[in-house]
Parts: C-alpha cells; sequence; structure tokens
C-alpha cells in the first residue's frame, strides 16, 4: 500500500511507536491485523473519494492505525481505552489540532462491533467496516485463534462449535454486526459467509480445517 498522503514524520512516529504496540497482541489483534485494517481504510477512502464524498486519507489511515491500540489495558471497553490514547498522545497533537484529534479519537472509539449507534463521523464508518475482517478466512480463523489463546479447557469440538456459534451471532443473517458503507468488498463478503453458515456440516468442517492449521503452527 502507498502511503505518499502521509506526512514523512507522522508515518515514522507510527512506524516506530504505534505499529510496534500491536505485536504484543494476540494472534487476532496482531501486526497482520494492523496491515489488514490500516489497508482497508485506505482502499475504502478511495472508494469514497471516487463517490465524490469528502475523505481525508491521511485522517483514515491514523484511525486504522490507532483502533486496537487500548488493547494494552485490556481486552475489555478497548475501544474506548483506544479513544483516550489518542487524546492523551502529545505527539499525535503535534501533527493535528484539537479538532481532528477528537475526530480521530471518537472514530477509534466507534469502530466497536458491539456498538449500539451510528459512527459520530465518515472515519467512524469507514474503520468499522475496515475492521470487520470482511473475508471469509477471517471471520472465521481469528476467533479460532482468539479461543485457543484464552479458552484452553476446550476440546478441539468445542472449540469448532464455540466458533460457529460466535460468528453466526456475530456475522450471521440476523447478526449484530453493521457495515455502514454500501461497498462491493464488504457485501459480497457477507454473503460468503452467510452462505457457508447456512449450510453447517460444511461449515464445521471448514473451521475444523482452520483449527488444525494453526494447531499445527502453518497460520
Amino acid at each position: 500500500m502507498k502511503t505518499n498522503f502521509l506526512r514523512k514524520e507522522l508515518k515514522n512516529y507510527i512506524d516506530k511507536e504505534i505499529k510496534p504496540l500491536y505485536k504484543a497482541f494476540d494472534k487476532a489483534h496482531n501486526l497482520s491485523h494492523y496491515k489488514f485494517v490500516t489497508n482497508n481504510c485506505v482502499e475504502y477512502s478511495n472508494e469514497l473519494i471516487k463517490r465524490n464524498i469528502e475523505v481525508n486519507l491521511e485522517i483514515a489511515f491514523v484511525v486504522g492505525a490507532y483502533h486496537d491500540v487500548g488493547l494494552i489495558c485490556g481486552r475489555e471497553n478497548h475501544a474506548k481505552s483506544s479513544a483516550e490514547f489518542v487524546r492523551n498522545d502529545k505527539k499525535l497533537k503535534t501533527f493535528f489540532d484539537e479538532q481532528k484529534i477528537e475526530i480521530i479519537a471518537q472514530a477509534v472509539e466507534d469502530h466497536s462491533s458491539h456498538l449500539t449507534y451510528e459512527p459520530r463521523s465518515i472515519y467512524g464508518k469507514i474503520v468499522a467496516d475496515a475492521d470487520r475482517n470482511n473475508s471469509l478466512y477471517l471471520v472465521f480463523s481469528r476467533p479460532v485463534k482468539y479461543g485457543l489463546k484464552n479458552e484452553k479447557h476446550l476440546s478441539r469440538e468445542e472449540h469448532i462449535i464455540r466458533v460457529y456459534d460466535f460468528v453466526t451471532k456475530k456475522f450471521g443473517r440476523n447478526g449484530y454486526v453493521n457495515y455502514w458503507l454500501n461497498l462491493p468488498q464488504t457485501t459480497q463478503a457477507q454473503e460468503e459467509v452467510w452462505t457457508l453458515l447456512d449450510n453447517k456440516e460444511k461449515c464445521f468442517g471448514y473451521i475444523a480445517g482452520i483449527y488444525d492449521e494453526v494447531v499445527n503452527g502453518k497460520k
């Protein structure tokens, strides 16, 4: 991904101080996830710009970069913790004025899939959709990895059932996840997840394959 829209000093700061924080997070929120979300933020922003919607690429990228930093305080309420991290980042304030810092903070907080209200800005909608794991593999692999780290007492079969139930509740046809932007990247992926969930036997086999790959260190 080209980042020529970023000021050099800002890019250097994020690369040296913010991006490395993701190394300490679980496999579902690691550097790969950082890259996934920031790439999506830029891709989705460019799509919106083509539709004549005003979006600042630099702000969109920064929101993606900071969206999960609150995990250093724990998983619970990490979106709010991430927002406070933004508000307290003195270095970030040298690049953006107070109004833009608040826009970034609110967008970071609004990325949560459990959000009970519509994101407060276009940037909140961008990062929310960017974080929705909009590929079939990521939708299922992230809860597999999370479960292996945090639910170690479960058997292989129990892990598979847990992941199926979790994905159904979150991403299923009646799931609680909202997509705020009408983008082909998300709607197509959503249909793929729904189709697989509808075939429970096939879905269990798909989850089992991911589980075995992760356990054997192939993913």
